[in-house]
Parts: structure tokens; sequence; C-alpha cells
């Protein structure tokens, strides 16, 4: 569990995390504009909508260089307004719902992304954190099916990533965009799995299967797991061993698996 302390600069408009505040004072982004500025020709790292670019930038500190990512939103469109509206659901739009959830991920223990700095004025905001440095997606590990330690070590993976899940889900908290190219393995610390990518979380007093389904289908669709796998991560997850009343749920986690890759196929994801 960690709790990070905020300053707020530039009339709340900034909200910086206490351990990065001389770091920033010492290039002079003090305020929402000049940070804003300051990152508008960084490296693009990742641009799917006109309205959201993540860049890549690099600070020195006493010598080091320290990287960091910042995702900038500018205004919507009217279409990512309605289109949650019309599945009743409220929209998330800019910055503030990553880092809060970012913050809420540290407090009940979760491991995600170190948070930097948020900003918002307008219709614009920006998120900052630290870069997650020698990580790769969980989505780009390849095992041998004939080697018995890489068969060990797949199963630790199914292990660790139900456990993580069922925290998650344990505190109302649901991802949206579950997929194992959200979760990153760290090389010096095999062990340790991050979640990233919570732009679209949130969080509920309780969360309804509906949204557990969507996440558990998510996972399943992109792992591309054995039957085998399937069902001990289930069981990993709920914590139990499965009994005939878990096939509706196993039923349904399959049936939205199905719509997700309908979906990907229509729309060439």
């Amino acid at each position: 569990m960690t709790r990070f302390e905020l300053d707020k600069l530039d009339s709340g408009r900034l909200v910086i995390n206490q351990a990065f505040r001389q770091l920033f004072q010492e290039q002079g982004w003090t305020d929402f504009a000049t940070i804003w500025s300051q990152t508008a020709d960084a490296a693009v790292a990742k641009k799917l909508r006109t309205d959201r670019i993540t860049l890549r930038f690099s600070l020195n500190d006493q010598g080091e260089q320290r990287h960091f990512y910042i995702k900038r939103h500018g205004r919507s469109s009217w279409k990512e307004y309605l289109k949650p509206l019309l599945r009743l659901t409220w929209p998330i739009l800019g910055a503030r719902n990553e880092w809060n959830a970012i913050l809420a991920f540290h407090t009940i223990g979760l491991p995600t992304m170190t948070p930097v700095a948020f900003g918002e004025s307008g219709a614009q905001s920006f998120l900052i954190t630290e870069s997650l440095e020698n990580c790769r997606k969980l989505s780009e590990l390849r095992f041998d099916a004939t080697s018995p330690s890489q068969a060990a070590m797949r199963a630790r993976f199914v292990r660790q990533i139900a456990q993580l899940t069922r925290k998650m889900h344990g505190a109302g908290i649901h991802h949206q965009d579950f997929y194992l190219g959200h979760l990153l393995q760290s090389q010096p610390h095999p062990d340790r799995i991050y979640i990233i990518d919570l732009g679209r979380v949130r969080k509920h007093q309780t969360l309804s299967k509906r949204w557990i389904i969507k996440d558990l289908a998510q996972l399943d669709f992109s792992a591309d797991a054995t039957p085998f796998e399937q069902v001990r991560f289930l069981r990993d997850y709920l914590e139990r061993p499965l009994t005939t009343d878990d096939r509706r749920l196993m039923a349904r986690i399959q049936s939205k698996k199905a719509a997700i890759a309908r979906h990907s196929r229509k729309n060439r994801l």
C-alpha cells in the first residue's frame, strides 16, 4: 500500500507528486501552461485518437536521465460523449480518471505506474507517469510447450494474474481494457507484474458480474489460454475448487470472448 504526498500549484490546475517537485522546479515546470507547451514536441509513443496522444520525454536529475510519459487530452468529439451514453454508461474523458485510478491502485497495493503529475485547464488535461523501464508486455512472451521449466513459468503467470485480478475486482475496480498487452513483467524482477493503461478504469461500491465478465473475457481473448489454463485461472481467481454452478460463469465469459473476437475482426483490431 502506497500513499503519495501531493502538492497543488497554479491555482489547482497542476498537481505534483512531492517526490518530483524539485525536479520539475529545476525545469521551471510549475504551472499547467509551461508543461503543456514544453512537452508538445516530445517523441510520440502512442496516438489512437486526435484528441489523445502519449509522448515520451526525459529529464536530467543530478546527472541521471529519468524517463517519463505524458498522456495529453484535448477536447473530445461528440462521438466520445454519445457512444458511452448509448451503452448506458457515463463518458470517461480527460486525464483525471486515470490519475485517480493510479492513486487507487497504489492505495490497495496493486502494482502500476508511478504518478508524477496531473494537470487540467479547460478542455485540456494531462497525466505524467514515470516510465517503467526494463519491462515487457505479457502479450509478447513466448513459451516452449515442451520445456518443463517454461511450462512452470507459464503456470506461475496464470496464478499471479488471477491473484491480481481478484484483488482488483475485490476492491470494486474493473479495468475495461484488461488485455495481456496492458500487463507488464519486470525484467529485473520477473515475478513483478504491473497493470497499466488505466484510462477507462471504474470503481464501484459493488462490482456487478457484467464488469467482471468483461475483464475476464478480455484477458482470456488476449491470452490464447488452453482449456486447462482457463480452468486453473478461474480456480485461482475464485480461490476455491470449481463446482458445477460455475459452468454458467464460464459460459458467459466464453460468450463475451466470442463477441470481442467478432468486434476485433469487424474493426480489424
